[in-house]
């Protein structure tokens, strides 16, 4: 009987053990068609801990029993910790300002009863700083799609020329509250702000509809 692929890769470990070897090596010695069914049975192999690997410069090495002159593992990185709300909303506060060329600050404007986070004098451009958490997939989120909806009928009552959201940490729930409800959307305009200070305009597809019609 024939041997399996995954057959044929552990025998090959046992034949060159205590060394080690890398993908590279596994598919010549084994004469496996294709470097990507390789790596997919050695990480399914070690999954199952069958066999042992390392990463190293890119490179995966594996082995069976005991290796010897292995190079040392390399760490996964961290992941960076975004931006805490109060400091998303000095970041937006810095970015909107050089983007509208007006000093913003919190403040109150007309008859509304909310303290707006970026405020320009005389209450002629009026925005709030929206620091959402993440949602998994593409999942609807109801009570943060409820919270954008009231900015937006406070910004629209602020009476100002100029009105605006900036969202941080993360885009897909505005862009798919603008894709549901971007009809009723009378000039608020939506932003999204990188932790990077990267500041980008989400565009409203029922606006972008209505001007090419």
């Amino acid at each position: 009987m024939a041997m399996t692929d995954t057959e044929r890769i552990l025998a090959y470990l046992r034949s060159v053990s205590p060394r080690a070897a890398t993908n590279g090596e596994i598919l010549e010695g084994t004469g496996i068609e294709g470097r990507y069914q390789v790596y997919q049975l050695t990480k399914e192999l070690m999954g199952k801990g069958r066999i042992r690997g390392v990463k190293h410069d890119r490179q995966w090495s594996f082995w069976v029993g005991e290796p010897e002159g292995l190079p040392e593992a390399i760490p996964s990185p961290k992941p960076r910790p975004g931006l805490s709300p109060r400091k998303f909303e000095q970041l937006a506060r810095r970015r909107m300002s050089e983007h509208y060329d007006e000093t913003l600050e919190p403040g109150w404007v007309g008859q509304v009863h909310k303290r707006f986070d970026l405020v320009a004098p005389y209450g002629l451009i009026v925005g709030d700083a929206m620091h959402l958490r993440k949602v998994s997939g593409t999942r609807w989120a109801p009570a943060k799609a409820a919270a954008i909806a009231e900015r937006v009928w406070l910004l629209e009552k602020s009476g100002a020329p100029e009105t605006f959201l900036v969202f941080g940490n993360d885009p897909q729930v505005p862009v798919m509250w603008l894709e549901r409800y971007g009809n009723l959307v009378s000039g608020v305009t939506f932003f999204f702000l990188s932790d990077d200070g990267e500041l980008e305009e989400l565009v409203n597809p029922v606006a972008v509809e209505e001007e090419s019609s």
